[in-house]
């Protein structure tokens, strides 16, 4: 398992970040892609995969502790 950053580009007029424990970048963003569809009111615009980008959090750049998100 890996920790992504799922970035969503530009869809509610910024960017909106989201951490995610999973095994590929795929699935990272398949888990988020679930989480706006059941939020999914028929208002704001709908998530798609390209709005989103994803990228690996290589936990050896991080020498203390930090808070992701």
């Amino acid at each position: 398992m890996h920790i992504y950053e799922v970035i969503v580009v530009a869809v509610f007029g910024t960017d909106i970040s989201h951490f995610v424990v999973a095994k590929n970048a795929d699935n990272a963003k398949k888990i988020i892609l679930d989480y706006y569809s059941t939020r999914d009111d028929g208002i704001r615009p709908t998530v798609t995969m390209y709005d989103l980008t994803t990228k690996l959090i290589n936990l050896n750049n991080y020498i203390d502790e930090v808070m992701l998100g």
